[in-house]
C-alpha cells in the first residue's frame, strides 16, 4: 500500500504551527525577577529560595507586572514604591505563592486605575458599612478596605487558578484565622470573597478587570 503523500504547502503550515507553539510556550515561562534581601538574614534568604522554586515550579507570566522583589522580614508585605514580601510564611507555599501574587495584582490594578476605580465604586456600594480598622477585618482605611476587596478576590482566583479550588479555599481561610488571631487584620476583607464569590467575579468581569488568562 503506497503511503499518503502530503503537499508541500500543508508540511510548510505544520512547521510554522509547531513554530508557533514552541514560541507561545517559551514566551509563557515566567520572567526572570530581581530579588533583593533587606537584612541577608538566614530567614530572608530561605524565603528568596523558596520564592525563586515556586517560580521555577508554575508559570506565573501572567501575574508579572513589577519584576523587582524585596524580601524584609521586619515589615508587613507591600506592593509599592517595591514589591516587599516578608518571612512569616517561610515554609508554607501556597501562602507564599499567595502573598506574591497578592502584591503583584496590586501593580495591575494600579496599571488598570480607571476600571479599578469602576469596580471599588461597585464594591463601595455592595459594603457600605465596611471596616477600616485592622482589628475589625478592615486593612487599616476604609477606602483602602475597599480596595482589598477586589485585590483580593483576584488574589482568590488567581490562587484557584493554580492550585486548584479546594487550595485556593483553605489558603483564604488560613488567612481569616491568622488575621484574627494575629492582629492583621483583612478577615472580613477574605470573608467576603468566600461569601460572595459570585458577585464579585461579576464585578471583576463587568470591568475587564481579571489579569490576562483569567475567567
Amino acid at each position: 500500500m503506497n503511503a499518503r503523500k502530503t503537499s508541500p504547502r500543508v508540511r510548510v503550515l505544520a512547521v510554522a504551527a509547531t513554530g508557533l507553539l514552541l514560541g507561545a510556550g517559551a514566551a509563557a515561562e515566567t520572567p526572570s525577577l530581581s530579588i533583593e534581601l533587606a537584612n541577608n538574614s538566614a530567614r530572608e534568604q530561605a524565603t528568596k529560595e523558596q520564592l525563586e522554586r515556586l517560580l521555577k515550579q508554575y508559570d506565573l507570566s501572567r501575574w508579572i507586572f513589577t519584576k523587582t522583589v524585596r524580601i524584609d522580614q521586619t515589615m508587613r508585605p507591600h506592593s509599592h514604591p517595591v514589591l516587599t514580601l516578608n518571612t512569616r510564611h517561610n515554609g508554607k507555599d501556597p501562602h507564599v505563592l499567595a502573598d506574591f501574587l497578592h502584591e503583584q495584582i496590586h501593580w495591575f490594578v494600579a496599571d488598570n486605575f480607571g476600571d479599578g476605580r469602576k469596580a471599588i465604586a461597585d464594591v463601595t456600594k455592595m459594603y457600605p458599612d465596611a471596616p477600616d480598622a485592622l482589628g475589625a477585618g478592615g486593612s487599616g482605611t476604609q477606602a483602602s478596605t475597599y480596595l482589598h476587596v477586589i485585590v483580593c478576590d483576584l488574589e482568590f482566583e488567581s490562587v484557584k487558578a493554580l492550585l486548584g479550588a479546594e487550595a485556593a479555599e483553605t489558603v483564604i481561610r488560613e488567612s481569616i484565622a491568622e488575621g484574627q488571631s494575629a492582629g492583621l487584620g483583612y478577615f472580613w476583607i477574605y470573608q467576603k470573597v468566600l461569601d460572595d464569590q459570585e458577585t464579585l467575579k461579576a464585578v471583576i468581569k463587568k470591568h475587564k478587570l481579571a489579569p490576562p488568562g483569567l475567567p
